[in-house]
């Protein structure tokens, strides 16, 4: 039998996602052993391709005939689950691609999520996939499902509860795969939990997913990602597909964050770079299970997708949408005013004491009337404004039938103008309990979402997800090894201006006469500053003069800032002093850069100086931007109220501010590997027109393994 090659990757998923014939190594009827679910899985749903035991000592297992090897048997299966130790998968892995076998399962834990041995045999396990060009699910995996085949490739037991639908679950976390599977919410197509995604990943189940005829759209739960082109480039076949990724990430807690430079590490944590990855991918981020399954149903269950982001609420009690709307503002959905046109029609079909507005209450009368409550929703939906109702209606699932019942007139009214509406409608509860059953039935035709945070926030990322992908491949940086140790400030200022950023002017002196004369050639008042690469917080060390405005205050400053920085770090490789021109007015930001493996720089923009921290104003976006980006990232913070000339000030250069933002990106692509973090605060934004100049610098150096 002919092994596999990486040539057949496409082959090697569909082996592993709809497979033909499949081998159980180890394969037992112990009731405890993992095979032993997966043997019981497979005939309790039904698999009608072939199911192979294999066991050295062979015999039957639940009735079918077992076979001593995969070796031994005359045609390879298109995957193989190894439900065996440990120690044991990779003489059984090498067995199954030297056969041909195209993709493995394998269950066992005790790898890289273990300890060193472990890191061997996951080491191990991905060079035999890629020698292979096996796909494989795991280690350290529950398996998977097709729901449509009863391909329950599985460790763990499947309710019999799970419907076929059209959602994929990819899940790096067992449990998670488990609950969300198990949601009654929607039906499923697959249910993918891939442990440590050694060799296969969660951007190759992507692309076997968006030309998979059984999905619409996908779910993950995911830990980390290791490779975010291949993922971008999934995602761009996922968008072609006109399928949504929705995405809960385990462990956005910003303890883990790694703060590499004083000011930017703290403003952009690891998170950051995750939801911004996520937006320029187009990937939907939910903040836990509840939005999860709100953003699931809604993906699903919406036929047409809203071609405006305004949204109207309709409901029944001012209470009820006034709250609604408290959290539509929290989260960030777009409530237009209603057209003229749209309130007068509005005042032609309630009652003289409704108030035509959005959001919407209709009143108590259309419990007496639904015509008019379906009538004001093709009044909204004509609105030029409105691309999406949101109808809110609490009938809790506690109500007795008969209260229940006077709730259907309005889910009726709001399934029938689903049928022929202009613009696409949701019906949500408030409670995240939903709705009474006898409510929800009338509602087959319509999304029906519960829980009002999770529910708004579910329409406002679907109406501003992105369907582009804005990442590019990979790109080394062009201009190497120039930073051969730490820098000063003086020297991080040069390599700036190098490239043509911004920076004052400034000479470098080792004497008191000598910063005497410096000062008289750039002009009263200056500024002096000691250098020094092992002193990164110079004003801590005393190492800051402002406002020199002589030669003699210039003599006297020199002597006192090499006295304190001696006496605040006695082993200092003192230099000298750098004496600059003295820059005033305008605004100070902060702009910095911070590495976020694996996704490369992010960029930091927001009020700089020594509000910095107190303040904790910024933006951030993974790079590269262009200045279009650079004008959003600015507009996003309250720097730019600051920049138009807050409380009468003077408005400033932001253009010439966004420049430097797309200048730093350019820079970070010519000597990013060689770069930890950049923090240049504050940054001047001088009165517009006049530019800005970058008054401080730290360059951090990577450092090498």
């Amino acid at each position: 039998m002919a092994a596999n090659t990486p040539m057949n990757a496409k082959a090697a998923m569909r082996a592993l996602m709809a497979p033909r014939s499949v081998a159980v190594v180890g394969a037992t009827e112990r009731a405890d052993a993992s095979s032993s679910y997966v043997m019981k899985n497979l005939m309790r749903f039904g698999y009608q391709g072939q199911i192979i035991p294999v066991h050295p000592k062979a015999g039957t297992i639940f009735g079918l005939p077992a076979s001593h090897s995969l070796s031994a048997l005359a045609n390879a299966p298109d995957v193989a689950v190894i439900g065996i130790a440990a120690d044991k998968v990779i003489a059984a892995l090498e067995e199954a691609g030297s056969t041909g076998v195209k993709a493995a399962v394998v269950l066992a834990s005790g790898f890289a999520e273990l300890d060193e041995p472990g890191r061997e045999r996951q080491r191990q396990l991905v060079e035999i996939a890629e020698r292979y060009g096996m796909a494989i699910c795991g280690p350290n995996c529950l398996g998977l499902f097709n729901l449509g085949s009863g391909a329950a490739l599985y460790s763990s037991s499947l309710s019999t509860n799970l419907e076929n639908g059209r959602f994929a679950i990819l899940s790096h976390s067992g449990a998670s795969a488990i609950a969300l599977g198990n949601t009654g919410r929607f039906g499923l197509s697959h249910v993918v939990s891939s442990g440590n995604s050694a060799a296969t990943d969660i951007p190759d189940y992507l692309e076997f997913l968006a030309t998979d005829d059984q999905t619409s759209a996908v779910g993950i739960v995911i830990e980390a990602i290791r490779e975010p082109e291949k993922l971008a480039a999934a995602m761009e076949k996922m968008h072609a597909a006109n399928k949504p990724v929705i995405a809960l990430r385990a462990g956005r807690s910003e303890r883990g964050a790694r703060a590499t430079a004083a000011h930017t590490g703290s403003l952009a944590g690891s998170n950051d770079a995750y939801r911004a990855f996520f937006r320029r991918t187009g990937i939907i981020e939910v903040a836990d299970m509840d939005g999860f399954m709100e953003t699931a149903t809604l993906c699903l269950d919406l036929k047409n997708r809203p071609t405006k982001p305004g949204v109207a609420i309709i409901g029944v009690s001012g209470g009820g949408v006034a709250h609604v709307s408290d959290i539509a503002d929290e989260v960030g959905l777009s409530l237009p005013d209603l057209q003229p046109e749209t309130v007068a029609r509005l005042e032609a079909l309630l009652p003289p004491f409704a108030t035509p507005q959005n959001p919407l209450d209709t009143t108590g009368v259309v419990f007496a009337d639904s015509k008019i409550y379906q009538d004001v929703l093709h009044a909204l939906a004509d609105d030029a404004s409105v691309g999406l109702i949101v109808a809110t209606q609490d009938a809790p699932a506690g109500l007795d039938d008969f209260c229940a019942s006077e709730y259907l007139g309005i889910a009726e009214a709001v399934s029938d103008y689903a049928w022929t509406g202009k613009v696409p409608v949701v019906f949500m509860s408030n409670l995240s309990s939903g709705h009474h059953p006898d409510v929800e039935a009338k509602l087959s035709n319509v999304p029906v979402l519960r829980g009002t945070k999770s529910a708004l926030t579910a329409v406002r990322s679907l109406i501003t997800r992105s369907r582009v992908v804005s990442w590019p491949d990979k790109v080394a940086a062009t201009k190497k090894n120039l930073l051969a140790g730490a820098l000063t400030e003086r020297e991080a200022k040069q390599l700036l201006a190098a490239e043509g950023l911004p920076v004052p002017r400034e000479q470098f002196v080792t004497s008191a006469d000598a910063a005497a004369e410096a000062a008289k050639q750039l002009g009263f008042p200056v500024v002096m500053k000691i250098e020094s690469p092992d002193i990164l917080h110079k004003t801590e060390a005393g190492g800051v003069k402002l406002g020199i405005g002589s030669e003699t205050e210039a003599r006297t400053a020199f002597d006192a800032i090499m006295a304190s920085a001696r006496a605040y770090a006695p082993n200092a490789d003192l230099r000298g002093v750098s004496v600059q021109e003295m820059v005033t007015g305008g605004v100070e930001a902060l702009v910095g850069l911070v590495r976020h493996e694996p996704f490369g720089f992010g960029l930091v923009v927001g009020i700089g100086g020594v509000l910095v921290e107190l303040v904790k104003d910024s933006a951030f976006d993974l790079l590269p931007i262009d200045l279009a980006r650079a004008e959003a990232m600015i507009g996003e913070t309250k720097l730019a109220s600051l920049l138009e000339g807050y409380r009468g000030a003077p408005k400033t250069d932001r253009s010439a501010l966004a420049e430097l933002l797309v200048g730093l990106s350019e820079f970070a692509a010519q000597y990013g590997d060689d770069i930890e973090a950049i923090d240049l605060n504050p940054v001047a934004v001088l009165p517009d027109g006049k530019g800005v100049r970058v008054l401080d610098a730290l360059i951090i150096p990577r450092k090498r393994d």
